[in-house]
Order: C-alpha cells, then structure tokens, then sequence
C-alpha cells in the first residue's frame, strides 16, 4: 500500500515536469511584403527586414506540403501560409535578414533550393552563409528532390527542401546566392527560450507536492 501511495505522489510530480518539456512551435515570420514582418520570443515582438535578392513574397502554404521534410524533434510546425522570400541567385548580392533586437536560435526553412536532375551539378543552387548551421531536417517538397548538402558554411540543393538552425545570439543572418535558377524561397522563425508553464501546470505542481506533504505528514503520525 505505502510502495503504491509513493508511485502516485511520483507521478504526479512527473506530470507537471513532462509538460514543461513540451516543444513550442516556432514562430516564422509573417512577412507583410518583401521588405518586412514580424514575429516574436518570448513575447517579445520582433521586426524582422529583409535586403537583397528577392522577387517578391510566396504565400502559398503548399510548398510546406510535405512537413516531414521541414519538421523536427525541434520544429513542430511549417511556415504554412506566412509568406517566404522568393529569389533567383545568380549574383554576389549580399541577402540579409535583420531582427529589430537580438534574437537566440534562430531557425532558417528553404523550398526548392536547385532544380531536380538529382547528381547534376548545374541544376544546383547554394546559400552560401557568414557563419555555421545545423541541418535539422530535409528531403522532398512540392516539386519532389531531396536532401540537403552542407558544405562549410553553405547548403547546397537540387530541389532541396528543409530547416536549418543557427545557433547563438543574432540580429543578422546573412548569405549570398551564386547560382541562378527560376525561384527558390527562404524565411525565418523564432522559438520561445524561456519555459514558462501554463497555470495548469501550476497547479498539478502544486498538487504533487501536496501529496508528498501528506504522505510525509501521514507517515510521522504513523
């Protein structure tokens, strides 16, 4: 009897503690044009602007069909309908995404890096980034292709499709575009950082520890 009371009280301190380590969906960006939009950390707003090649915004949700590709341990959740950057490479300009403050763990989802022909190296294209990353997920997209190749500090794909994660504090993630092919699209997002329970979460804390409490108390008047 005493060895099942002390199962309960443990877990229903495991309860409160299993919720907390619950993954937050990310928080990509919801781009209001080519220029700017917004997301948020922690509740904090965030501006995000963007400078270099682009030929406008792709709102549609069906380039993040195929959400295993984009979706994680990490990433619970796809851009969807919030907008990515559409480009064309080709040229040395320098991309940039600028966070109004500096932002933890950015993540960075691309559809549709290089054209099919799978081995064929002229049907590629590359991000080229200013400093490393970490390829959380890749693989088919709406036009089919496959993985990612990491190569130093840049991606390279052949309709490649997937999430990439860049860890530290940053208010700019930079990158060059080499090689030129119809379109490819690219956007930012945020996760929250700080675990902050909800208020029911609260109160199945407080409650374990009630039963740990009681039973103490039960087993000294024993």
């Amino acid at each position: 009897m005493k060895k099942l009371a002390r199962l309960t009280i443990l877990a229903a301190l495991i309860a409160p503690l299993s919720a907390l380590a619950d993954v937050a969906p990310v928080n990509w960006t919801q781009w209001n044009d080519d220029l700017s939009g917004a997301t948020k950390q922690d509740n904090a707003a965030i501006t995000v602007t963007y400078t270099g090649d682009k030929i406008g915004v792709d709102y549609s949700s069906n380039v993040y069909g195929v959400t295993s590709s984009f979706t994680s341990a990490n990433v619970i959740n796809t851009p969807g309908a919030n907008g990515s950057i559409k480009m064309q490479g080709g040229n040395s300009t320098i991309n940039n995404f600028h966070f109004s403050s500096a932002v933890i763990n950015p993540y960075f989802a691309i559809f549709s890096l290089g054209q099919g022909g799978a081995g064929d190296v002229t049907s590629s294209a590359s991000l080229d980034f200013t400093m490393p990353f970490t390829i959380l997920s890749s693989g088919a997209g709406l036009w089919g292709g496959g993985t990612f190749l990491a190569n130093g500090n840049s991606i390279v794909g052949n309709e490649g499709n997937g999430t990439l994660q860049f860890i530290g504090s940053f208010t700019d993630i930079s990158f060059v575009t080499p090689r030129q092919e119809k379109y490819y699209g690219v956007t930012v997002g945020l996760a929250q950082v700080s675990a902050v329970p909800e208020p029911g979460t609260y109160a199945m804390l407080l409650a374990g520890l009630g039963l740990m409490g009681l039973a103490l108390y039960r087993r000294k008047s024993l």
